[in-house]
């Protein structure tokens, strides 16, 4: 080793530790000025105006059933639960429901099902 070389080290490996001590400063700093700055956008939002829906409380995905939300189309269809098939009574719905409001006989069934507490898809 060159005479003085040794010196040369030490003195850039203290540079070096001083240099990676101020980063450490620097990053927990940038590290809690942003986590205030989200915490102060976060209690400026505003209160929600309307109730937490039962669909949502239950952290469901997608829109909730049609049938569900639509009391008039609940009572056309136990009208008729008794007496017709699923099919027939998604053959109903379309003559008597516009488009919009029309089910099948798959989200008829899902909803009697649903209603009537027998879910056997649910594993607990």
């Amino acid at each position: 080793m060159a005479p003085g070389t040794g010196d040369h080290l030490i003195q850039a490996l203290a540079e070096m530790r001083a240099s990676h001590a101020a980063q450490g400063r620097a990053i927990t700093a940038l590290e809690t000025a942003i986590e205030a700055s989200l915490q102060r956008g976060l209690n400026a939002l505003p209160l929600p105006s309307a109730p937490i829906s039962a669909h949502r409380r239950e952290h469901r995905l997608g829109p909730p059933p049609k049938i569900a939300g639509d009391a008039e189309l609940q009572a056309f269809i136990m009208a008729r639960l008794d007496r017709l098939t699923f099919e027939g009574i998604a053959a109903e719905v379309a003559q008597h429901f516009p488009a919009n409001r029309r089910v099948g006989k798959t989200a008829i069934w899902e909803w009697w099902r649903k209603s009537h507490g027998s879910d056997r898809r649910k594993r607990r």
